[in-house]
């Protein structure tokens, strides 16, 4: 199954029924339908189509008549011959002066009934499934140019997760070499357990060694390939490792930070927050 965006628009048309499709972010599916009162019935079947097709995004649904189509509508006649004869006791019985003209009738609402036309249920499907089909295909479209940004993205923090690996070796051996000589010239006077400070010293660089990170970034990396491989519904998946990288990106710059390190952390901070952008689209 393709990626998909969340957004896009999809419309079919023919003698009987016009229907048009929208579809915007969601965290889920979100359905709304605007139909005639006539097709009321239908609306189950409406759903369940959208359903079938689509599993996230806010997806409104209107279904009209074409413009071309006139509104047919009826007089309640009964209704109308019931009010009149009542106005007329009325009028009688109170010695009310004037005449009760068509007009006192017509304001009334309940007189004009508006005719359900005949439903043909294979017009409305084809309309329906055209609609649909075409807000598909603009949703893969746009998901294939999101999908491209993305996996271009993907594959620059790749490099430089790789500058970061080279730069890291660098960096513990200088933090190693500066701290040594921090330490002996503030213990110059004092007796020294040489074996010891090493210790401490290894101790502290461990603390600084930012290998599990960078182990973990890229696992996350190719999950993140590996989904743009399978398809399918990877929006929730995708925003959920961009907020996991952030979180080790994190990690990295608290420890290790240093002229060699900090600027490549930042500009993979900037990559992974235009990722998440991007994957706050895809269904």
């Amino acid at each position: 199954m393709k990626i998909q965006s969340m957004t896009g628009y999809g419309a079919g048309m023919n003698s009987n029924f016009k229907v048009e499709v929208r579809s915007s972010n969601h965290r889920g599916l979100d359905i709304h339908v605007r139909i005639p009162s006539y097709l009321y019935s239908y609306e189950p079947e409406i759903r369940r189509l959208v359903r079938k097709n689509f599993s996230r995004g806010h997806i409104e649904i209107f279904v009209s008549p074409p413009q071309t189509e006139t509104m047919r509508l009826k007089i309640n006649k009964p209704l109308a011959r019931e009010l009149y004869y009542a106005l007329v006791s009325l009028k009688d019985e109170l010695s009310i002066p004037g005449d009760i003209g068509i007009d006192v009738l017509t304001a009334q609402k309940d007189i004009f009934l508006q005719e359900e036309p005949e439903v043909e249920l294979k017009d409305f499907h084809d309309a329906l499934n055209t609609a649909l089909e075409n807000l598909k295909e603009m949703r893969i479209k746009e998901g294939e140019n999101l999908l491209r940004d993305i996996m271009e993205r993907v594959h620059t923090i790749g490099g430089h997760i790789k500058h970061l690996e080279d730069k890291k070796t660098v960096f513990i051996a200088n933090a190693k070499k500066a701290l040594l000589e921090r330490l002996k010239d503030l213990m110059a006077d004092a007796l020294i357990d040489e074996s010891r400070l090493i210790q401490e010293v290894a101790i502290l660089l461990e603390r600084s060694d930012i290998t599990e990170e960078l182990v973990r970034i890229k696992s996350h990396l190719r999950y993140m390939e590996d989904l743009f491989e399978k398809g399918g519904s990877v929006g929730k998946k995708l925003d959920f490792l961009t907020q996991e990288l952030q979180r080790e990106l994190n990690a990295t710059g608290s420890k290790a930070a240093s002229p060699e390190i900090t600027p490549i952390v930042i500009e993979l901070k900037d990559e992974i927050e235009k990722i998440r952008e991007q994957v706050q689209n895809l269904q």
